[in-house]
């Protein structure tokens, strides 16, 4: 995985649009499959986190958290597997950034082949500073690049948010 991470953080010379849905292509290996010859439920986790950074790269804010010494951080995430991938299957995985609220980006991960749906992704994801502070999402507003993002985030993903910062909360749960 540390390869593909490598290899999806060269830098690019033309900037993505932020907000826009950007694909990643990925290839099954055998070293992704489990016992069943499937790929693993954890490597689905990983090409999350490569096709990311790929959205990062793609967009410049890969550049552009690194000089601020800011990391992005998974907070919470939720998948939703549809059908199997398996060795030597190529796919692609898109990556939209759906919007931020006052403390998270979050993110609708798909990956498919085709017009087919494999699994569903939603990701939530805190920028830190080298101090382990948070950073306020409104702050890359003023990044170099183009953004077309939402005004407000969708109604699942405001309340699957507010339920995986408290699931024990009476409020959130009925919401679901």
């Amino acid at each position: 995985m540390t390869v593909r991470w490598l290899v999806r953080m060269r830098p690019t010379r033309r900037k993505a649009t932020v907000g826009a849905a950007l694909e990643s292509r990925f290839r099954v290996l055998l070293s992704d499959l489990d016992i069943l010859m499937h790929m693993t439920n954890g490597r689905y986790l990983s090409v999350l986190d490569a096709a990311r950074i790929s959205y990062y790269a793609r967009t410049g804010l890969w550049k552009q958290f690194r000089v601020r010494g800011w990391s992005p951080v998974v907070t919470a995430q939720t998948i939703t597997y549809h059908r199997s991938l398996t060795f030597p299957q190529s796919y692609r995985v898109r990556t939209r950034l759906l919007g931020t609220d006052a403390k998270n980006l979050y993110f609708e991960q798909i990956f498919h082949i085709g017009e087919i749906d494999y699994a569903t992704a939603l990701v939530s994801v805190r920028l830190t500073t080298k101090s382990h502070g948070s950073v306020d999402p409104a702050e890359i507003l003023v990044f170099d690049g183009i953004f077309e993002l939402p005004a407000d985030l969708p109604s699942s993903v405001t309340s699957w948010s507010e339920f995986s910062r408290n699931p024990h909360s009476q409020n959130t749960r009925q919401s679901w």
